[in-house]
């Protein structure tokens, strides 16, 4: 009995330690990207054009609760005078939905409810989306993209930081597939710390890091308020609000992260957000982005 459980035992040790080799290079990796972050005046002043995007709107593809909260999976869309939209993340198809959320509902969760694909919502407004980008390569994040870009008459152009474009990391590879399928063509943003959009003035990327190595926020102003769009650097408002880390096993064990720079993001995050008609929402968190007002698609689209 003794002799059986001392096995076991050093099974579980052996299995732990097998686990944290994999993720070393990962986290090694993940810690040396700390790339610059603007203060409020260079973000103020981007963001400060006339002709910006108009109207914004959240289109919900899943959504799953669990004992950690609930976990949407949305696409945000920003739309132009013009008519021309703009999608920040794509969510997932149904069945990609379902796969995804088979995992958790062996920790307990109840079973991922799905909505329908970016493009099927869209119907004949997805050959407006001219513009596609991603704050990270998770593929929650980027399953959708090849359905809209099958979808489209002319493919939109997906935009990408460089680090998003060449810093890889084993989970961030599984999302990329989505964009090596797809038929949109891509397009690398080179500027410094702030990154805008080219063609759709008002729209700001910044490198973060820190959750994965291409880890990219996006940023927007309309009609003086300004829409912070900061990924997965936490998976809800409240995080960033009380300085709250996610917990340990999965930054160490599930997604490698760099946890002194999210630490540091996460201030940075609260103490834009508690600037005037300045709104952070992290990209999971479907329920903040209702309780903030960003209405759900089509409602607000002008």
């Amino acid at each position: 009995m003794r002799r059986g459980l001392l096995c076991l035992l050093g099974l579980g040790l052996a299995c732990v330690l097998a686990l944290l080799a994999f993720t070393v290079p990962a986290h090694w990796q993940i810690r040396q990207i700390t790339p610059d972050l603007p203060d409020w005046a260079q973000l103020d002043a981007a963001l400060n054009t006339p002709d910006g995007p108009v109207s914004l709107a959240m289109i919900s593809t899943a959504v799953q609760t669990s004992t950690f909260g609930e976990i949407g999976h949305p696409g945000i869309l920003l739309t132009w005078p013009d008519g021309r939209h703009f999608l920040i993340d794509t969510g997932m198809p149904p069945e990609a939905a379902q796969a995804f959320g088979e995992p958790m509902e062996l920790l307990g969760a109840a079973p991922i409810t799905t909505y329908g694909a970016v493009a099927t919502q869209l119907g004949v407004a997805v050959d407006g989306v001219q513009g596609i980008a991603f704050t990270h390569l998770h593929n929650d994040h980027t399953d959708g993209l090849p359905g809209i870009c099958d979808a489209q008459l002319k493919p939109a152009t997906v935009y990408q930081t460089r680090l998003q474009r060449e810093k890889l990391n084993y989970t961030t590879k599984i999302g990329l597939k989505a964009l090596d399928v797809a038929k949109c063509p891509r397009q690398v943003l080179t500027a410094d710390t702030v990154k805008p959009v080219p063609g759709f003035p008002g729209l700001l990327a910044i490198s973060l890091g820190g959750h994965t190595p291409g880890s990219t926020l996006f940023a927007v102003r309309i009609d003086d308020r300004s829409w912070i769009f900061s990924g997965d650097i936490t998976n809800n408002r409240q995080s960033i609000l009380e300085n709250l880390p996610k917990p340990w096993w999965y930054s160490t064990l599930v997604v490698p992260e760099g946890t002194e720079r999210t630490a540091v993001l996460r201030d940075w995050l609260r103490r834009l957000d508690e600037r005037p008609r300045v709104t952070v929402l992290p990209a999971h968190d479907t329920a903040a982005m209702a309780a903030a007002g960003l209405p759900v698609w089509p409602s607000a689209v002008k």
